[in-house]
């Protein structure tokens, strides 16, 4: 655990990206896996803007078909293929249906040859083809999804992307390998300057966010990967920079369990607008979203807005008739902005999803500075491999070629065949460690193979296999190896991105203290401090993750 900021004597780098969001950290391993000398600086934590507030799909983007953007759905269910094999314990097969009603704006046949076509996109998949089940009768229907609206109901379409449970997590095990590769991968250090040396060096200032000092370091390449702050980041450099980017919001809802909700995830076509969204078996949840809203407020304060209930309210009312569900029943809400690109002549669902790799020496003069424009989180790892290659042809080095298309990420190695692995796993380590087989199972897809090393936390403190709360699996060694291990440095590092405590019923709010108890030893916090940090978290939480109905409900319990 660095405290907060060591910077080694080496002050220049080949690369220094600014964001450590998914295309920053997929960024910094690539080009540290071909040998650069790497420096990643992100002003918060690692994932925990955008990327944390995606819908949790690996997919390859079905409605872009619709917009005939047939390359990037290749590469996407290209990419989607690899994520399944270097990192099996975060990304899985998920099962969806898409339902096709006599009003559907898209019909049974549309529908058909778009999954024809998705299928040949990804030819050599390991997942199953899609099946159309024509002329459905109410009871086939009823007996596979007995809640779904089944008026006007001609045909359902099934097929196949993947689930990421934890995207921050995945974020997450991208910087750590990028770490172990020679990175040097930096939170909480906000760049406030960006200025030209000679030979079109560049000089980067930053300040560390927890004590306030500030460094200056050099590189050959900045890249920006600011996602929805590029524009902001560009200004540090030049205020006269043209805007690149319109962020659009996405917000969602999450929802317990309800009789005869959807077994399977639902693509739905929203019945106000033709507006695709997703209805998600997510844990012990639903999660319905997202939105698609041009968005000019502030970054740092994004939520989900009284329209954007209403709107996926009436929707989840409208395809399951059964389930009147009211505000009241929200578990928790969370928004994110996508950094489009900015063309304000299109609506948000028309701008396209493809990442742009901005080079501002051709366009501007700046040269060695380029921007991350857009980008998908399934997509990560091919826009670093594009971006690397770019550098690489900056720096006038032909002989590195990227090596991340079948690298295991951080907590991936050894494990191969992944459904044999939880369960060996299980059996073994729930017998030495005196734990429930439940339990490790609930580490290994958390932690993959590095779930050994958590546990082995509590082989000198049987207190660490505690449970931390009710709501979730996690234990008390999970804090500790957050903060060893993980680059945790506050209460909301721990609860939302290192634990699966933050994204569960409670949002942390009832555990906050307990994690803060075992956290004040090693961030050094006094009583008075660990209060403020305890009090700050939870405001936060509420503020961004509750809609206001739900406020006082819950500050009252």
């Amino acid at each position: 655990m660095r405290g907060n900021v060591a910077i080694p004597d080496q002050k220049k780098y080949n690369v220094i990206i600014i964001g450590g969001g998914i295309n920053g950290a997929g960024i910094a391993l690539d080009a540290a896996l071909r040998g650069l000398s790497v420096l990643l600086l992100e002003k918060s934590d690692f994932g925990s803007a955008t990327t944390s507030a995606s819908t949790k799909l690996i997919h390859g983007g079905l409605r872009y078909l619709e917009y005939f953007e047939l390359p990037l759905v290749r590469e996407s269910l290209h990419e989607r293929e690899r994520l399944l094999k270097n990192a099996p314990h975060l990304v899985k097969p998920l099962r969806l249906k898409l339902p096709i009603y006599k009003h559907s704006a898209r019909g049974s046949l549309v529908i058909k040859a778009g999954m024809i076509f998705y299928d040949l996109l990804s030819l050599g998949k390991s997942l199953p083809n899609h099946k159309m089940i024509w002329r459905v009768s109410r009871g086939k229907m009823e007996k596979s999804e007995p809640g779904l609206l089944q008026d006007q109901l001609k045909s359902i379409a099934i097929y196949y992307d993947c689930q990421v449970n934890y995207p921050e997590r995945l974020c997450l095990e991208v910087v750590l390998s990028a770490r172990e590769a020679g990175a040097l991968t930096l939170n909480y250090c906000e760049v406030f300057a960006i200025g030209e040396m000679p030979e079109a060096t560049r000089s980067v200032q930053f300040r560390d966010v927890s004590s306030g000092k500030k460094y200056q370091v050099f590189g050959e390449i900045i890249v920006n990967a600011g996602g929805p702050y590029v524009d902001k980041i560009c200004g540090l450099l030049d205020p006269n920079i043209e805007q690149r980017i319109h962020g659009a919001k996405g917000s969602h809802l999450i929802f317990g369990k309800f009789e005869n909700g959807p077994h399977h995830a639902l693509y739905v076509e929203a019945i106000q607008d033709g507006r695709p969204f997703f209805i998600i078996p997510w844990r012990d949840y639903y999660l319905v979203g997202t939105t698609d809203i041009y968005f000019d407020g502030s970054l740092d304060r994004v939520s989900v807005s009284k329209e954007e209930i209403d709107y996926l309210l009436y929707e989840i009312n409208h395809f399951f008739p059964d389930a009147d569900i009211t505000v009241n029943d929200i578990l928790y809400s969370y928004s994110g902005v996508r950094p489009l690109p900015y063309e304000p002549d299109k609506k948000e669902a028309q701008v396209t999803r493809k990442h742009i790799i901005f080079d501002h020496g051709k366009h501007n003069g700046h040269r060695n500075f380029i921007s991350i424009i857009g980008g998908k989180l399934t997509t990560y790892r091919n826009l670093a491999e594009e971006c690397v290659d770019l550098i690489c042809e900056k720096l006038n080095i032909s002989d590195a070629k990227s090596e991340t298309k079948a690298f295991p990420l951080f907590g991936s190695y050894g494990i191969g065949d992944m459904e044999k692995y939880r369960t060996e796993m299980a059996a073994t380590y729930a017998e030495s460690f005196h734990i429930s087989p439940t339990l490790v199972d609930h580490l290994v897809q958390f932690y993959g193979a590095r779930f050994k090393l958590v546990l082995d936390l509590t082989k000198d403190d049987a207190d660490l296999k505690a449970q931390i709360c009710e709501y979730n699996l996690d234990i008390k060694a999970q804090i500790v190896y957050a903060i060893k291990y993980e680059e945790a440095k506050t209460l909301a590092d721990i609860i939302i991105r290192r634990t699966s405590i933050g994204t569960s019923a409670c949002l942390g709010l009832n555990c906050a203290g307990v994690v803060a108890d075992i956290s004040a030893s090693f961030f050094r916090w006094d009583e008075i401090r660990k209060k403020e940090e305890v009090e700050k978290f939870k405001e936060r939480m509420i503020q961004l993750h509750l809609p206001d109905p739900l406020i006082s409900q819950f500050v009252e319990e």
